[in-house]
């Protein structure tokens, strides 16, 4: 587990994922912060069902658990981010 503060990316990732469910602070842990190269173009998250052009792609990668369930946050090197229901 991450220790406070964190760092931009999960401060991001945990406002980006309490506007999309009612989380409180206290529900939520950062479990990932990391930069990564992705090995193709859909960011290591297969949600539709493709693999993606295979071309090393730079990112960034947040895992928060709430409730003991754990939600992967990817993003390029643009840093946005999106909620990957099925990371590769």
């Amino acid at each position: 587990m991450i220790s406070q503060p964190e760092s931009t990316n999960a401060q991001t990732v945990i406002a980006l994922h309490q506007s999309q469910f009612a989380t409180s602070n206290e529900q939520i842990k950062v479990l990932v912060d990391e930069a990564v190269t992705w090995p193709a173009s859909n960011l290591g998250c297969a949600d539709d069902g493709g693999m993606g052009r295979a071309v090393l792609t730079p990112g960034f990668r947040v895992v928060l658990e709430v409730d003991g369930v754990p939600f992967a946050y990817h993003a390029g090197r643009n840093r946005q981010f999106f909620l990957c229901n099925k990371p590769e």
